[in-house]
């Protein structure tokens, strides 16, 4: 008797303890960003099916303060949030630009989507629907400061297509960067599988070095799931009045223009950097050159990932790009010493 009771139990805490979760997976209760985890932005929030229906035959026009209302109204206690609003007109910069696409090979068709109040501060929004449900299952807040970002999709040699939207890093008086963030939909779940500089400008941010530099992409056409990453880059001199250098103009030390290519990672669901053994460090990019790039004021950072071209240049460059080049070369030797 004790022994049929043992099983009773075990199996009364089986399913009890597995109908929640196999629940909360499909048709549960709502289940909402865990702020605690600042990179993981995945939800899982029922949205009726007539207002998906609503966008997906929304007319293009100024008319969805009334939509905007009702996604509020499912995804409480969330809100989208207006970062400018309290001094502009509330109806100025209104974002609703969905796009329907199959994103992860199965059966029916996606929704990303871009939200807002304001369209310096957008929302990605990502719903499938499961077992006839549909969930918003990524909520991303995106700061773009008083500019728009651009939502699109990449048609990748993969079933699973990556889909990308730029973001700003930040701005300011001679200083600007921003870059994109990439993702994917596997198995019911978002993935930030790559994140690259776009741009990166500074001028008269350090007394020795600024820089100039700027991102171009294309995907594969082929059969590998890959993109190319070309970067544009030039790092330069800003005469002040510290410096022992005194010159008129900006004068460039390191430039250069540069490919990499990024292959998918089925394991760790990234993009990864590839990079051949026969490239050449002191012409082709590398990890430290492009963690460079956005990595303002780093001198250190910079005299590392590009001591190839900066011996090259202390040999045949000019005499002031040879001056200002030891002269940030010793100035860290004394700030390590």
């Amino acid at each position: 008797m004790s022994r049929l009771l043992i099983i009773f139990l075990v199996l009364l805490i089986y399913l009890t303890g597995c109908a929640p979760h196999n629940q909360n997976v499909v048709t549960g209760k709502n289940i909402y960003r865990d702020t605690s985890d600042h990179g993981n932005y995945n939800v899982r929030i029922k949205v009726p099916s007539y207002w998906i229906e609503k966008i997906r035959r929304f007319d293009y026009s100024r008319n969805t303060k009334g939509l905007l209302h009702e996604f509020e109204s499912f995804i409480k206690p969330d809100t989208l949030i207006n970062q400018g609003g309290h001094h502009i007109d509330p109806d100025y910069g209104r974002v609703l630009n969905p796009l329907f696409v199959n994103l992860d090979g199965e059966p029916g068709e996606e929704l990303i989507c871009l939200l807002a109040w304001d369209i310096g501060s957008p929302y990605l929004g990502v719903f499938k629907q499961i077992e006839g449900q549909w969930y918003l299952l990524y909520f991303e807040d995106i700061w773009m400061f008083n500019e728009g970002t651009e939502l699109s999709v990449a048609n990748n040699f993969s079933k699973n297509k990556v889909f990308y939207c730029r973001h700003l890093y930040g701005r300011g008086t001679c200083t600007y960067a921003d870059g994109y963030c990439f993702y994917k939909l596997i198995h019911n779940k978002v993935y930030r599988c790559l994140e690259l500089v776009n741009e990166a400008n500074t001028c008269g941010w350090s007394p020795f070095l600024n820089q100039n530099v700027k991102m171009n992409f294309k995907f594969s056409a082929d059969n590998s799931d890959g993109l190319l990453v070309n970067y544009v880059y030039d790092f330069f001199y800003t005469p002040n009045y510290q410096s022992a250098v005194p010159e008129p103009s900006d004068i460039s030390l390191i430039k250069g223009d540069a490919s990499a290519w990024y292959s998918w990672d089925a394991k760790t669901l990234t993009y990864k950097l590839n990079i051949p053994s026969y490239k050449k460090e002191t012409e082709d990019l590398t990890a430290k050159k492009i963690a460079c790039f956005g990595d303002f004021k780093n001198d250190s950072l910079f005299v590392d990932a590009f001591r190839g071209q900066i011996d090259q240049v202390l040999k045949t460059g000019t005499s002031r790009q040879k001056k200002i080049l030891k002269e940030i070369c010793n100035k860290l030797k004394d700030k390590n010493n």
